[in-house]
């Protein structure tokens, strides 16, 4: 009678330690991806496209992947500090805005049915220097 309640109670451990795991990676790939469009974003905008192949942000997207626990949703914006909004062209003293999205599945039949898939989602600003 003990034993259920214990099982459930330890892999309750191990699915919040693999929410927690996704988590950090996440926040530490989109540390990764800003730092790099921070010195990359300046030219032009279409550097700072997170889709198009061979572009400095989607490579740094693309290394990201490996670490990272399921799909994931990624998005890269410029955003003008003094107004708050994307402007036209990214330029030296803009934030660089990266968010990412996943989710993670429990692998505790009980826990996954109450909570279904967790959303884990990190966001990293840096400023763009040159």
């Amino acid at each position: 009678m003990v034993l259920p309640v214990f099982l459930l109670f330890v892999f309750g451990i191990i699915d919040g330690g693999r929410a927690i795991l996704a988590y950090n990676q996440m926040s530490q790939a989109t540390r990764n991806v800003a730092r790099v469009a921070s010195v990359t974003c300046f030219d032009t905008t279409t550097r700072c496209d997170a889709t198009t192949a061979g572009r400095p942000v989607k490579n740094a997207i693309d290394a990201q992947v490996a670490g990272l626990q399921g799909p994931t949703t990624w998005t890269v914006v410029c955003i003008d500090p003094a107004t708050n909004a994307p402007p036209v062209t990214c330029e030296p003293g803009d934030i660089v805005r990266v968010t990412a999205t996943s989710q993670i599945t429990m692998i505790t039949p009980i826990i996954a049915q109450a909570l279904g898939n967790v959303n884990v989602a990190s966001t990293s600003e840096a400023t763009i220097l040159q």
